[in-house]
């Protein structure tokens, strides 16, 4: 019953002031509690009150007096036969003396009927008319007190219950307002706070803007010229940002991301161009040429490296990453996936950790510019599950000389750096290698440690001022300690 009420309430509320169920800010206005009770009360309809009977009146003597005079001055005119009245032809051939006068032969006389005799039957029938006409009227009045005593009995029960169902539809009625008026308040309050929470917002965008004209102008990343050489050393650098599946939003800088690691592996390490495996938007197809099958471990990737273990192999992939939610994979999600097929569409973590440890390599390091999360600065990849509670393993490469640099953890996302037109992992990690590197190849050559002691802290605190979120870079390897594997000192 009071869910019927709520029901009831929500939409006559709706109805009567004209908002949307989820309020507007513009339209956050606390109805009055009258209008609501006035708006409320058709739905709650009194029943018709029961008509009270009409008690008979009981009859009097003068009609039947009345009428029975008229029938016995009927009966006075109309009986006179009755009491002699006649006409006689004269009594002899002779004539003869009737009622005291001589008539004439065959003369037709009327004789007059007795007054007294008329006036009598006149009289008998008024008295016996009037009190059978109020025989007749009594016995009607008995009959209809009969009719109105019982129609009393139930006017009485209808009257309880009748007054029952006004106080139950009054109490309905005044619960339906209670709650309409509650909910009213709650969604006002709501619309309140919304719209607290877009100033707020509002304000604080501007804010960033005023810091990012101010403080944080674009600065271009410029790789250092180092002179450093290593020419069996090979590269695949992925930028995957645009999707083609409507659903699965872009990744911004991706494209930029991947150029500008290229310019980092070319003029700063000594990668030669011809190394360098570059790939923009790679779809699920290109990843499988690139890092191999399941089943042939030998894609191009594994073609390039020397035979002899003299390769350095460095990896680089900004784009969306993707959990399998039911086992906590991660997925590279290639230009054709879709997240919600991610296990037949993407290209698994631990099939291309398995396929790199067949690598005849001297060195591995990856650098993964997304997050398995499933979230995105965009939104969720995921539709139905909340990715917050998927813990993805982490990507650890069985190599033995091997680093992984990632720019968050599982749960976190990886956000961009809007002002620089970067993922905000790849930007301060090529800026600490610019700083690093900046006078030229030199002897103390800095370690992944090192490197992610410069860039994890700062990653944090640029996360929280510009997403107001946590993201924290992470490093796994065998080669995490030792001066970063794939830049060779020069001779």
């Amino acid at each position: 019953m009071l869910t019927r009420y709520l029901l009831v309430a929500i939409l006559s509320l709706s109805a009567a002031t004209n908002l949307p169920l989820h309020l507007s800010a513009q339209a956050a206005r606390l109805p009055d509690r009258a209008a609501i009770q006035a708006e409320l009360a058709p739905r709650f309809p009194i029943p018709a009150e029961p008509v009270t009977p009409v008690q008979p009146r009981q009859p009097g003597k003068v009609g039947a007096t009345f009428a029975g005079l008229l029938i016995g001055g009927g009966a006075f005119v109309g009986t006179a036969s009755l009491c002699g009245k006649a006409q006689l032809i004269g009594p002899s051939p002779y004539g003869g003396e009737v009622e005291g006068r001589q008539v004439a032969p065959g003369e037709v006389v009327n004789i007059a009927a007795p007054v007294a005799c008329t006036a009598g039957f006149g009289a008998g029938t008024a008295l016996t008319s009037a009190f059978l006409i109020q025989k007749m009227r009594t016995g009607g009045y008995k009959r209809a007190v009969a009719s109105y005593e019982q129609q009393m009995g139930a006017y009485v029960t209808a009257r309880a219950n009748w007054e029952r169902a006004v106080a139950q539809q009054n109490r309905s009625l005044d619960s339906a307002v209670t709650v309409a008026y509650a909910v009213a308040e709650a969604a006002t309050a709501t619309a309140q706070a919304r719209e607290r929470a877009r100033a707020a917002q509002a304000e604080f965008d501007a804010e960033i803007a005023r810091a990012a004209t101010t403080a944080e102008m674009e600065v271009p990343l410029v790789a250092p010229t180092t002179g450093l050489r290593n020419p069996n050393a090979v590269a695949v650098v992925i930028g995957n940002q645009t999707y083609s599946r409507g659903e699965v939003p872009p990744v911004d800088y991706a494209a930029r991301d991947a150029v500008m690691m290229r310019r980092f592996l070319v003029q700063t390490f000594g990668f030669s161009e011809q190394n360098i495996i570059f790939e923009k938007d790679a779809s699920f197809t290109a990843l499988t040429r690139i890092f191999g099958a399941k089943d042939d471990a030998k894609g191009q990737l594994y073609n390039y490296v020397q035979p002899d273990g003299s390769s350095d192999v460095f990896i680089f992939y900004s784009g969306h990453g993707a959990p399998d939610p039911g086992t906590g994979t991660g997925y590279l999600v290639s230009s054709d996936a879709d997240p919600q097929a991610i296990r037949l569409t993407g290209y698994s973590m631990k099939q291309l950790q398995a396929n790199l440890a067949q690598l005849p390599a001297r060195s591995i390091t990856m650098v993964l510019d997304a997050c398995f999360s499933g979230l995105a600065d965009r939104g969720a990849l995921l539709r139905g599950i909340s990715p917050l509670t998927i813990r993805v393993e982490n990507p650890v490469l069985t190599h033995p000389n091997a680093v992984v640099l990632t720019a968050s953890q599982s749960t976190e996302v990886s956000g961009w750096y809007d002002t620089q037109k970067h993922g905000l992992f790849t930007y301060v990690l090529l800026d600490a290698m610019a700083a690093a590197f900046k006078d030229g190849a030199t002897s103390a050559i800095p370690s992944a440690k090192d490197l992610t002691t410069r860039v994890s802290p700062e990653v944090q605190r640029l996360s929280r001022r510009l997403r107001q979120r946590e993201q924290t870079p992470q490093l796994f390897g065998t080669a995490a300690d030792t001066p970063l594997p794939f830049v060779q000192k020069p001779e």
